[in-house]
């Protein structure tokens, strides 16, 4: 009720555009029976907006899982109607964080997998950063797994000068991928244009560290 026009079940995405002045000029709600949270919105090239979360929905906007939490994708237009939409994962639980337009006019999605089939392929440990490269439709191009033997989650992510990206988030998993800590680290890894690692560095004290924004500075 009130400024939402509905709900499928549970948890829903919602879209809100408004007005330089606040004003709304719509709103939409996604989603299935289940559960849905958005996690990151970019506009794109093209004037329309690109939604990630998660789903653990198998109806409504959704139209298929593959166990527990997907990423969940969708492209909208610029009055935010669906123009596509897709979910990514395996049979645990896959939770998208951010989101890029990258310069070959395609996707970035990065996030976190405990899946060890699927879209995801693989698994290091607890769980892992993952990054699903799609192209302009949302077709998966590439998928990467980083870590160790414990929790690996990512959160942020931005492309590089070079044409690579920057993936920042939380490791308890040691350098080198031994055993975790059990306390978070901060970690970030650089890879190559297409995913393969260039360098990895954790930071962080006898506390708990946890990065949730990564950008390239100036310098």
């Amino acid at each position: 009720d009130g400024d939402l026009s509905g709900n499928y079940g549970g948890e829903d995405i919602w879209v809100v555009k408004t007005g330089a002045d606040g004003v709304l000029q719509w709103q939409h709600n996604f989603g299935g029976s289940a559960d849905e949270r958005a996690e990151d919105i970019i506009q794109t090239f093209d004037g329309g907006y690109v939604v990630a979360g998660y789903s653990r929905s198998s109806d409504g906007d959704v139209g298929g899982n593959n166990g527990a939490y997907d990423y969940w994708v969708l492209k909208l237009n610029t009055s935010g109607a669906i123009l596509w939409s897709h979910n990514y994962g395996g049979t645990d639980a896959d939770l998208a964080r951010e989101i890029l337009e990258t310069a070959d006019g395609g996707l970035m999605v990065a996030g976190t997998s405990f899946s060890s089939n699927g879209n995801v392929g693989s698994n290091n440990g607890i769980c892992d950063f993952w990054l699903l490269k799609l192209d302009a439709a949302g077709n998966q191009q590439w998928s990467r797994v980083y870590g160790g033997l414990s929790y690996d989650e990512a959160e942020s992510i931005c492309q590089s000068a070079d044409g690579g990206y920057v993936v920042a988030g939380l490791s308890r998993s040691s350098i080198g991928g031994g055993g975790g800590t059990n306390i978070d680290n901060i970690w970030v890894l650089h890879t190559d244009a297409s995913g393969n690692l260039l360098w990895q560095r954790q930071y962080g004290g006898i506390g708990i560290e946890q990065a949730f924004s990564v950008l390239q500075a100036s310098d």
